[in-house]
């Protein structure tokens, strides 16, 4: 390795290192998670993929606690600690419950007030347990994406107080496994840049089914920074626009047809570069066409950031149907792969001149 990719190594490692202690700082305030901080791993010198399957092997154990729990098969005692739940038949009968009188004394004692305080007590602290869970194995994820990411930057500029509130009040109640890694990327990319994510963004995510997210994850293979080509001969009338329908319900998009026109300034080395995932459309000879009009559906602010969030390859042969409508406007068109630099920035490499 020469000196100077020797300086750019340990350059990233250190802006990892800082991400990493930034990302445990907003979640835990430094140490305090039951987690093994970042900063402890380098410190001690631990192997962090060894430290992280021990912590998540835990967090699993404590998930099939719960769940015992809420079947029945285990409890809390007045310390906290579970405890095995004696099934019912290995109960046995006590002649007490055949006296009317200490019966009626004993269900009143079961509804007092202190034993209301303390069953309430209990299932509190379940409930907190299962979130306290949930925010650690996104943590968990969240660190392994910091680590396997290139981001050449993050700022210093602190993330909003009320955005991070937010965000943990809707993080710690996400129990689909599906969602869990999402949430991840946004306080991964918004600690990177403060302001990445709206607040909508995050209302709209939490109320995500299943079923709808597998819809955006399709619709995001034809989606480019803010609008969809409009390709009506490709989209089928029951598959897609049944699903623009319910992304336009969500509040993704607007299914009203419109416009939109490329402008000079856009224009790179002479060249328009549109991007879809890790594809873009290099076009050319834009300076000599008097119009260029796309037909496209409108992104929503909250539909780009959430289809970003969750970019799939782009479908090719909708790109060829988009190549083919930009070169009968009189445009050149060539395929080619994007390798993004930075949030805004890439790098072009040519693949097909279409």
């Amino acid at each position: 390795m020469t000196d100077i990719k020797r300086v750019n190594a340990l350059k990233a490692d250190n802006t990892k290192n800082q991400w990493l202690d930034r990302l445990w700082l907003y979640l835990f305030d430094g140490d305090n998670s039951g987690l093994m901080s970042p900063g402890q791993i380098r410190r001690e010198r631990r192997d962090r993929d060894r430290v992280r399957q021990f912590e998540m092997q835990a967090i699993l154990e404590a998930e099939q606690d719960i769940n015992d729990i809420h079947r029945g098969l285990k409890s809390l005692d007045d310390d906290g600690n579970v405890i095995d739940t004696p099934p019912v038949e290995a109960v046995s009968t006590h002649r007490i419950i055949e006296n009317t009188a200490i019966e009626q004394d004993f269900d009143t004692k079961l509804s007092s007030p202190a034993h209301l305080l303390r069953s309430a007590a209990k299932e509190i602290s379940v409930r907190e347990l299962e979130r306290s869970l949930n925010i650690r194995k996104i943590a968990i994820q969240a660190e392994h994406l910091i680590l396997t990411t290139d981001e050449p930057v993050i700022s210093t500029k602190p993330i909003s107080a009320e955005w991070l509130s937010r965000w943990r009040e809707a993080a710690e109640n996400v129990y689909n496994a599906e969602l869990q890694p999402l949430w991840a990327k946004i306080i991964v990319y918004e600690i990177a840049n403060p302001g990445s994510y709206s607040l909508g963004l995050m209302a709209t995510l939490h109320q995500l089914t299943s079923n709808e997210l597998e819809m955006v994850r399709i619709i995001s293979k034809y989606t480019f920074t803010d609008f969809i080509f409009n390709a009506e001969h490709y989209f089928d009338e029951d598959f897609h626009h049944a699903q623009f329908e319910v992304m336009e319900e969500l509040g993704l998009l607007n299914t009203l047809p419109t416009v939109k026109n490329f402008k000079r300034e856009s224009l790179r080395d002479g060249f328009l570069y549109l991007v879809s995932g890790r594809k873009a459309l290099q076009i050319g000879q834009l300076d000599r066409v008097s119009e260029a009009k796309l037909p496209i559906i409108k992104l929503s602010r909250v539909g780009r950031q959430l289809f970003s969030l969750c970019k799939q390859d782009a479908d090719l042969a909708y790109l060829f149907e988009m190549a083919k409508f930009m070169k009968g406007l009189g445009l050149t068109v060539s395929l080619g792969d994007w390798e993004s630099v930075g949030v805004q920035n890439g790098h072009f490499n040519e693949r097909m001149a279409l």
